[in-house]
């Protein structure tokens, strides 16, 4: 299938390295550097959800975290399968399977969409609280369709095959993401002889600069990105994080970090290798 909005140059993709996944039961193809979102933008698919309650189609918006309405199902087994991934955060790998969480019979057609355009008015904003409360006998058979219309994803049924691992840190100095800003305070850190964690829950440093066309220095931003990187790299006493989410600051600076080790290579990890680990630092 062709990726009619494809760029011929540019991004941060391996245009040499073809990459088919499966959205919705079809096939696609990517690259190597995709995310699932860029995949879908490059063929041609523009609605990935469905507003609660009305069921009006969604599109991609955003370019990671913030995402509202790209939210799926990744996984082709009951085992691997994992809920509510944003497809902004999800790098494509061969033979990737997901699907939109909501929307019946499909997403692109949902029945609940021509229901939304009929009863807009019988349907006012907090309406189900009311309508829903009588009989109780019949909350059950409710939760499964306001389930439903919501879009959340569904659980696993069976074991989850991978490893998951939990570590103790300690450093002088965290640093949380790693745009400009970030890297220039992580080296003068790095520099001056303290520890240094830096963590970025994207694949690869530079933040904003990854797609900025700035020049620093006289040189294309992606280059001062690299020459930082490597002196980073240079350092013992800095631990470098990617796919790395800080997902809280707690008392006494103590942060927890949610790292993706595997998520990007398949389905599970590979044989002997965790697929994520949580970081507590302090």
């Amino acid at each position: 299938m062709s990726q009619k909005n494809r760029l011929q140059s540019g991004g941060r993709i391996d245009r040499s390295k073809a990459c088919s996944f499966t959205y919705n039961g079809r096939k696609y193809s990517g690259f190597v550097g995709d995310t699932v979102a860029s995949a879908l933008l490059a063929n041609g698919v523009d609605i990935v959800g469905r507003s609660f309650k009305y069921s009006r189609p969604r599109g991609i918006m955003a370019a990671g975290a913030e995402e509202p309405n790209a939210i799926f199902q990744i996984g082709s087994t009951e085992a691997t399968t994992v809920p509510n991934v944003r497809a902004t955060q999800q790098m494509l790998y061969p033979n990737l399977v997901c699907s939109a969480t909501n929307g019946w019979p499909n997403v692109e057609n949902d029945l609940m969409g021509t229901v939304g355009k009929i009863g807009g008015k019988m349907m006012p904003p907090g309406f189900y609280y009311k309508t829903f409360m009588y009989p109780q006998s019949m909350w059950e058979t409710y939760e499964k369709f306001i389930r439903k219309a919501a879009g959340l994803g569904r659980a696993p049924t069976e074991v989850d095959p991978d490893i998951y691992d939990k570590m103790n840190q300690h450093c002088d100095v965290m640093v949380v993401g790693a745009g400009p800003a970030g890297l220039a305070a992580a080296l003068a850190a790095a520099r001056s002889g303290a520890r240094v964690i830096i963590a970025d829950e994207q694949n690869e440093f530079g933040g904003h600069l990854l797609y900025s066309r700035e020049l620093i220095d006289g040189k294309p931003a992606m280059a001062w990105v690299q020459s930082i990187v490597e002196e980073l790299r240079s350092y013992e006493n800095v631990q470098m994080l990617k796919f790395a989410t800080v997902n809280g600051y707690h008392d006494h600076n103590f942060l927890t970090i949610h790292q993706q080790l595997t998520d990007h290579l398949g389905d599970t990890a590979p044989k002997g290798q965790i697929r994520s680990r949580l970081h507590r630092v302090c």
